[in-house]
């Protein structure tokens, strides 16, 4: 009894320190996301044969009906192998989703953490986001990218966004929490406050935090990631709804952080109007009026049929390809007729970019050009406003630009946005053919090889990808049958016990079930480990009180 009592301590480190090695590698290290898994599986042996606890681990673990749903999940995986043929596909598959095997397995049949360490493992989570912000915007600074996604330096930058949105919601709950600690305290009788209470030691004080959270929306902002902002809508939608249903039980700063999420649900919805409004409204152009020569002398060219727009403006107008053709190599190595340097067409690229900048694609147009937009065209840049001024307005503008070629030339090739409507129609051409069951684990590539061309998708074979939609790849893989299972999963936890239905949980399943209708979060390391390790953490690991 002395030998365990003495032991203990040791083991409890030794599982903080690998949920810390965790926190950390979510951000930083899909090297330290492996390791942390095998390192949980380790001290949880460990501990079993040190304390001779196995009966009551496991025993504690089949009482958990939330921990069983997600291993039962896993071995949903491991059983799709039956109707499998492509196993090489399958092993991989299996491996990248073991967090979602191992976390919840370990973190349900072992003692919760107490605040202390609960505490400290979310510090150093939060931390290990904002240090992964540095590295990326830094990147940023440098403009050391083609696209703007590309500042992400350890991991895809949707992933990556969902970690700092959720980090703001973290630091918004124990802001809540440290004031409403402090001020039941002084009561007789105070109530049991959802927020925790630590020192400012640990966490600085509010103008700091807000500060952080100020610095997290920002980092949003300049990724230009949809995802991004609707997980960011996420977490304000959920922190409003919160503070005004406790509204009875509030103090000053829970009613003050409900009024300001709802406003920048507000604010965020004026923001997208204004930014959508203008590049919806094409200028206006009498095509009678139009100049028919250049200052040269030599003929225009106005598309006035296809007339694709940019930023309000139409590209085909003002077109002199033998100018362009003779200035163009004044001022760059590249052909005119070649590829920029991420592939895309040279000469499509410079005449959007001529435009964005309200320049005619003539002689003129190109030597007027300074020598970082030549670069920028020749990295396939195809917009000045949007290398200039990243942000929401600049991802909608490349989108609607996508959707205009995908629209008007059945072309959806390159472009994010379109290419996702021919995953989703492959998606379902699959489902339909494998209803019940799928197409097994493994068979998932195969599958949608076959599909595009069943369907007669225009998409090159570069971009011939997965679903980008989990709900939609678990259907495929896993038939409706599946898809039942996968969102029972998801949803019975919050639904059926009230205990679970806390602030960061409920801001975390918002922000999960959301980003999987634009991406299959759980087909990476990164995805996996991000959807396990709070998946556990939040429903087995939280202290008690």
């Amino acid at each position: 009894m002395t030998s365990q009592a003495s032991i203990r301590p040791y083991l409890n480190q030794a599982y903080l320190l690998g949920l810390m090695m965790m926190a950390v590698g979510l951000t930083l290290s899909p090297f330290l996301m492996g390791m942390a898994n095998f390192w949980l599986v380790i001290v949880w042996v460990v501990e079993g044969f040190c304390t001779k606890s196995f009966n009551n681990k496991l025993s504690r673990f089949w009482h958990n009906k939330a921990a069983v749903l997600l291993v039962a999940f896993y071995l949903m995986h491991v059983v799709g192998l039956l109707w499998t043929s492509d196993f090489q596909y399958a092993m991989k598959d299996l491996r990248v989703k073991l967090p979602i095997l191992v976390l919840p397995f370990v973190m349900s049949s072992m003692a919760p953490l107490d605040r202390k360490r609960f505490d400290l493992l979310m510090q150093v989570y939060v931390l290990s986001v904002f240090v992964a912000t540095l590295f990326s915007f830094t990147a940023y600074l440098k403009h050391d990218y083609e696209d703007v996604r590309e500042i992400s330096r350890f991991i895809s930058h949707i992933r990556f966004c969902l970690h700092i949105a959720f980090s703001i919601a973290v630091v918004g709950w124990y802001m809540l929490g440290a004031s409403t600690g402090s001020a039941t305290r002084k009561t007789k009788a105070p109530e049991p406050v959802e927020g925790p209470t630590t020192s400012r030691f640990v966490w600085p004080n509010r103008m700091l935090q807000m500060a952080l959270i100020l610095w997290f929306v920002y980092q949003i902002y300049i990724f230009e990631s949809l995802s991004g902002y609707v997980a960011l809508a996420a977490v304000a939608v959920v922190s409003a709804v919160y503070a005004f249903l406790h509204w009875q039980k509030a103090r000053g700063w829970r009613i003050a952080i409900g009024v300001m999420a709802l406003a920048l649900v507000v604010v965020g919805a004026l923001v997208l109007h204004h930014a959508v409004k203008p590049l919806l409204q094409v200028e206006k152009v009498d095509f009678a009026t139009l100049d028919q020569k250049t200052a040269q002398g030599n003929d225009y060219w106005h598309d006035t049929i296809h007339n694709p727009v940019e930023d309000g403006k139409y590209v085909g107008l003002y077109y002199c390809r033998k100018e362009l053709q003779e200035a163009w190599p004044q001022r760059s190595s590249l052909p005119l007729d070649g590829l920029t340097s991420n592939g895309e067409d040279l000469e499509a690229t410079l005449a959007r970019y001529l435009t964005s900048k309200d320049l005619r694609k003539d002689a003129e147009g190109v030597m007027a050009l300074t020598d970082v937009d030549i670069r920028n065209i020749e990295q396939g840049v195809p917009n000045y406003n949007n290398w200039k001024h990243p942000g929401l307005r600049a991802r909608l503008s490349s989108t609607l630009f996508e959707y205009y070629l995908y629209r008007r030339y059945n072309n959806p090739n390159g472009g994010s946005f379109s290419q996702r409507i021919e995953f989703t129609r492959a998606s379902f051409h699959i489902i339909g053919q494998y209803l019940l069951f799928g197409v097994g684990t493994g068979d998932v590539p195969q599958a949608f090889s076959e599909a595009y061309d069943e369907i007669h998708s225009p998409l090159k074979e570069e971009f011939r990808f997965r679903a980008h939609n989990q709900y939609l790849a678990i259907a495929v893989a896993f038939g409706l049958l599946g898809l039942a299972l996968f969102l029972v999963v998801l949803l019975y936890p919050w639904l059926a016990s009230r205990r679970h239905r806390t602030y960061l949980y409920t801001v975390f399943l918002g922000i999960i079930l959301l980003s999987m209708l634009a991406e299959d979060t759980l087909e990476t390391q990164a995805g996996a480990s991000l959807f396990a390790f709070f998946e556990a953490l939040l429903l087995f690991a939280v202290p008690e009180e």
